[in-house]
């Protein structure tokens, strides 16, 4: 009785040959769902690994992309966002990511709020290690943290919007507006602004001035 080796002499091996062009992989049909019905996502995967190659690794714009894909700027844009998808330090940004005057005054305003807390508790500190306590340093202290309060409350009255261009000739003007309308917001909610510290007023003013300049870099088209 004859008897089959253990081992086969010439084993089967399986390999995996990757194409040296990505763009080259066949889009397979959508495999049926659950259901037995076909997917409704309307590109492969080959088609969305293409997009992310062209995304991470080239400077194109999201419409160069959209025209070598087939796949819309909003899908595009959508992807790089919820995958968090990182393009070259020198590819132009989505317009979505840009940051807007408003959205930058915002931040400005929050790191002031943080800004103004640091201090008031500093100030805290010095007064709990005093020996005796110094009516005036006490009362820049109740200062600061209306002024923290208020900034990390967030303005209650409309601003004036910042998302439009300054007049020629009205950016000085602009500033004293900025600058009046800070200290009254100070004073309606009840800060002392001559028992602030200095230090506190200035950074309340220099956080609401107009911004700058309009241009913060070149948009994705």
């Amino acid at each position: 009785m004859a008897l089959s080796p253990l081992f086969h002499p010439n084993p089967w091996r399986r390999v995996l040959v990757t194409p040296a062009d990505p763009d080259a992989i066949p889009e397979r049909p959508r495999p049926p769902g659950p259901d037995g019905q076909r997917s409704r996502r309307p590109h492969a995967d080959a088609r969305v690994a293409k997009v992310r190659r062209l995304i991470e690794t080239t400077t194109l714009t999201y419409s160069q992309i959209a025209a070598q894909t087939g796949v819309g700027r909003a899908s595009i844009s959508r992807w790089s966002r919820d995958f968090n998808w990182t393009r070259p330090f020198d590819a132009p940004r989505a317009t979505d990511r840009m940051p807007t005057r408003r959205a930058l005054q915002r931040k400005k305003l929050r790191t002031l709020a943080e800004r103004l807390r640091q201090l008031a508790e500093r100030h805290i500190d010095e007064l709990e290690r005093a020996a005796a306590i110094d009516p005036d340093k006490l009362m820049a202290a109740l200062q600061l943290l209306k002024m923290a309060r208020l900034e990390a409350m967030g303005r209650r009255r409309r601003r004036k919007p910042l998302d439009t261009p300054a007049k020629t000739g009205q950016q000085w003007m602009d500033e004293q507006a900025a600058i009046r309308t800070a200290l009254k917001e100070m004073h309606r909610g009840g800060v002392n602004i001559d028992a602030a510290p200095p230090e506190a007023v200035e950074m309340v003013i220099d956080a609401n001035l107009p911004p700058l300049g309009a241009a913060f870099g070149v948009r994705g088209r």
